[in-house]
């Protein structure tokens, strides 16, 4: 019996699946949806059902399954809501940004039957298939390298929510992370983050990153990210054996059409999607642990070579959450730039949109985003970048002294006043403050 697949998001992926379909017998598109348009008229053309509504593929009882291929923060809702319906899900990668949102997909697709499939196309690369054989033996290994190396833009195409961090869950890490990850661990098993060391550009996104893990056997791994990389792409893994032999496996190698190694990998995805629901496995575990890796290797992340030279970062916890606004605040940006803090301290984060105002400068309009707890002692200062995950808050604006000596409010400029339930804070999150420019005021010392 042939499955019946609705796809969810028309974006730059949606050809690579589309491609597939004809070539995998046991599967069929019988309807699109995305918000645009001009991206699903071509299929109504084609004589293919299209809407501009998700929730109006999911109520049609002739579709047994979805892929949804939509910007990175829709993952999560929709597939909720997908399997909700009954459908089965092949979501494109992360399963979601955050790693409370994923366990609770995979404890909804096993209670309801469903599988929840995370499209993890590196783990289809021929090259990768090729030298699995070789790699069996884990015993054999002595360490691993990877490499995922491209520039950002030339990949995204017209899908411009991969630059912005919220919208994505972060840069390199969160985008490419996830297919590295699960690639790595399907030839070494469970891997845990060590260290993670991060390169982020003006806006806050993270570039660069170097990412230390460990499998259960102690066998050491590096990932190399990047998302600025000048030279066109690389994407490999490097195999040292405790023999001294060493296994290249270079994911590019005989695709000389730029994305070309998507095609077939795409093809593999719609293959073992179909078998993975005959068979009744899979409820998200893979998605998962890569976002749980995301999520690890956020939360280890050092400063910049550069800014670590300078200062070191401030990590928070989350201990109370706020959820309310205001435009009449009143909060007065004190003259200093910078503020010691000690471990143990809690201070209050407050998010505005005056992002030009300057030392005594009155605040009004602020956004709450709770109470953290500093875990080490340091110092934050004007033009710290405020990072929860993945994702990007603002930059320090500066502080408001109205409650000390109880705690300082920390002003944060963001694009617009957001409270903790918009960003998706819960307690005992983590919130850095990470070495951003320095304030005139702190170089001229």
């Amino acid at each position: 019996m042939t499955m019946r697949i609705g796809m969810i998001g028309m974006g730059v992926i949606s050809k690579f699946y589309v491609a597939g379909f004809p070539r995998v017998d046991e599967a069929k598109l019988v309807a699109v949806c995305d918000l645009r348009k001009e991206r699903v008229a071509p299929f109504e053309a084609r004589g293919i059902d299209a809407t501009l509504d998700y929730r109006e593929l999911l109520a049609r009882a002739d579709i047994d399954a979805v892929i949804i291929n939509v910007p990175n923060d829709e993952h999560y809702a929709i597939c909720r809501d997908a399997l909700a319906a009954g459908k089965h899900v092949c979501c494109e990668k992360p399963l979601t940004i955050r790693r409370a949102d994923a366990e609770r997909l995979v404890d909804q697709a096993r209670a309801g039957g469903r599988t929840l499939f995370t499209a993890f196309h590196r783990r289809y690369n021929v090259n990768v298939v090729r030298a699995l054989p070789q790699l069996a033996d884990r015993s054999r290994i002595a360490a691993v390298t990877a490499r995922y190396l491209e520039r950002i833009e030339e990949h995204a195409g017209d899908d411009r929510w991969y630059l912005d961090s919220r919208r994505c869950g972060g840069g390199c890490l969160a985008d490419n992370g996830p297919n590295v990850f699960d690639t790595l661990a399907s030839f070494l098993g469970r891997l845990d983050v060590t260290r993670a060391a991060v390169e982020r550009d003006g806006a806050g996104i993270d570039r660069e990153a170097d990412v230390d893990l460990v499998n259960e056997g102690g066998i050491p791994v590096h990932v190399r990210l990047d998302w600025a990389y000048p030279r066109g792409e690389r994407k490999d893994i490097e195999v040292s054996l405790k023999s001294g032999e060493r296994i290249a496996i270079d994911m590019l190698a005989g695709f000389d059409e730029f994305k070309g190694s998507l095609w077939h990998e795409y093809e593999e995805i719609l293959r073992d999607f179909v078998a993975t629901i005959r068979a009744g496995g899979c409820h998200g575990e893979d998605g998962l642990d890569a976002v749980r890796l995301v999520s690890d290797a956020y939360a280890a992340e050092g400063p910049s070579r550069a800014a670590q030279a300078r200062k070191r970062a401030v990590p928070t916890t989350v201990v109370k959450l706020l959820q309310h606004k205001r435009s009449d605040r009143g909060f007065v940006l004190e003259r200093h730039a910078t503020r010691c803090v000690r471990a143990g301290e809690v201070h209050e984060l407050v998010t505005t949109d005056q992002a030009t105002a300057g030392p005594g400068d009155r605040v009004d309009r602020v956004g709450f985003l709770g109470f953290v707890e500093a875990r080490a002692a340091g110092v934050i200062e004007r033009g710290d970048l405020v990072v929860h995950g993945g994702t990007v808050i603002g930059r320090v604006l500066g502080f408001d002294a109205c409650h000390f000596p109880n705690h300082y409010n920390v002003l944060v400029a963001a694009a617009a006043p957001l409270t903790a339930g918009e960003l998706g804070l819960v307690v005992e999150d983590t919130v850095k403050f990470l070495p951003g420019e320095p304030s005139p005021e702190i170089e001229g010392r």
